[in-house]
């Protein structure tokens, strides 16, 4: 049977509609059949807990002042997920710092913590352990983080302007001092030069430096000056401690005198002629009996 033209296309419609059908459908849409739709797991949450040890200090007055906290979360995906979050400080107090960050869940999880000064030194650093976060759950971690460094302050207190001896009927020297030095473990680390003038007799000076490790350290104390003609150092101690992170010390250090120990002076001598002395004999030329 001959079949027209008009009936060949709709003929061809009817069969190729339920392919098209098919193809266009979404393979990942749900059937009609359960009418349930796909879920996607819900991100999960951290509560970090950061305790910031204090810094502490050789003294009271301190420099290194905290400025900001870095966390920074890392998965054990493939590739690995990286979250960041930074949290404004500041002091060097011990300093406590609650934050929650918002993590993919179904995956483990490690958080790094570091605190910076206001010179970007790193003051703080540490991490936790690996955690496992759970759908639409929080996780609740903490870091308790020991400050990397103390500060040191040396005063040099009530300095002299005059030397005596301890021997009895002596007199007092005038004393000049222009320059007064810290030292730790042996490399100066402080140092007040006064080019022109001298310290005034009875007067306070400091000296600083901050980021000394916790540990066993030899302090020394230097002050410079002259007496008379002699020009150089005139006072010096040291002392050996064991500074511990976060803890506030304060320690005496005895400087003693090692400039001059004897007077010195000018003495001119001066020897005379050694002349010579001569002697006239005469020789008579009449011998007698």
């Amino acid at each position: 049977m001959r079949l027209d033209k008009q009936t060949l296309v709709k003929t061809f419609i009817a069969l190729a509609t339920p392919v098209l059908m098919h193809c266009g459908a979404n393979p990942n849409s749900a059937s009609a059949d359960n009418g349930v739709l796909p879920t996607q797991e819900a991100d999960g949450t951290v509560k970090s807990t950061v305790l910031l040890g204090k810094v502490g200090a050789l003294s009271k007055s301190s420099t290194i002042n905290l400025s900001k906290l870095i966390l920074t979360a890392v998965s054990s995906a493939t590739p690995a997920d990286t979250v960041r979050d930074t949290a404004a400080v500041s002091g060097n107090d011990v300093v406590t710092v609650l934050r929650t960050l918002t993590l993919k869940p179904l995956r483990n999880w490690v958080v790094t913590a570091k605190s910076l000064d206001a010179k970007d030194s790193v003051i703080h650093t540490g991490s936790t352990a690996s955690f496992f976060v759970k759908p639409a759950d929080t996780t609740a971690v903490s870091l308790n983080l020991t400050s990397r460094f103390a500060m040191y302050q040396a005063n040099f207190n009530t300095l002299p302007d005059s030397i005596a001896s301890s021997t009895s009927g002596t007199g007092k020297d005038k004393l000049n001092l222009n320059r007064v030095v810290l030292k730790v473990d042996g490399i100066i680390r402080g140092d007040s030069v006064l080019a022109s003038t001298f310290f005034a007799g009875g007067a306070n000076v400091s000296l600083y430096f901050d980021y000394i490790t916790p540990g066993s350290h030899t302090v020394t104390l230097e002050a410079y000056g002259s007496l008379h003609t002699y020009s150089g150092i005139l006072y010096s101690g040291a002392s050996t401690f064991s500074v511990t992170a976060g803890n506030d010390d304060t320690r005496a250090v005895t400087l003693n005198w090692v400039g001059p120990t004897t007077g010195t002076g000018k003495l001119t001598v001066t020897l005379g002629k050694v002349g010579k002395v001569i002697v006239n004999g005469t020789v008579p030329g009449t011998v007698l009996n």
